[in-house]
């Protein structure tokens, strides 16, 4: 079993008709290019969960730490392959998503998910096990042509918005808050 702590953290963001979260869309260089997740990674040896939320944000997003302010550590979920995955519940204080510095090689855009929006659109979730291919969305399908067996024995939560897929551990996180 891997020991690694990988932390994300879950950026909100207060826009002037309420909250949103701010989501990552994988560069095309890394594993699971495309797909969409928060900012986060693996934390360094002695490094807190919180620490390694922090980082790997202001990395990815080209920001100082100064522009986060942590809120809480949540409880660890369990991924499908047993990593442990470690959220961390900040504000993000931005003036506007396009003064970011993304790493191109990580991320290829960022978008901002209106809390309002989600609450008249939660995730769906599908069996992956008994659902027939055909009863799932063409995106969905097409993100999960790349995890083998997981297409035919798994369950997720799955959302789209504005052209966006949000599935997995992402959307996971998105219907519990």
């Amino acid at each position: 079993m891997n020991s690694a702590k990988y932390a994300i953290l879950i950026p909100w963001v207060e826009l002037d008709d309420g909250d949103a979260l701010l989501l990552e869309v994988r560069s095309q260089l890394v594993r699971q290019p495309g797909e969409v997740c928060f900012p986060g990674g693996r934390a360094e040896p002695g490094e807190s969960v919180i620490g390694a939320a922090v980082r790997e944000t202001c990395e990815e997003l080209g920001i100082g730490p100064d522009a986060i302010e942590v809120i809480s550590e949540l409880e660890p979920l369990t991924m499908g392959d047993g990593r442990n995955v470690y959220p961390v519940s900040a504000r993000l204080h931005i003036e506007s998503i396009d003064g970011f510095r993304l790493s191109e090689d990580e991320v290829s855009e960022v978008f901002l998910l209106p809390v309002g929006w989600l609450k008249e659109n939660p995730p769906s979730h599908y069996d992956l096990a008994s659902t027939p291919d055909e009863d799932i969305p063409e995106k969905l399908r097409a993100y999960l042509a790349y995890y083998g067996e997981y297409r035919k024995t798994g369950r997720t939560d799955y959302l789209e918005y504005e052209g966006h897929g949000i599935w997995g551990l992402t959307a996971r996180i998105i219907k519990g808050l």
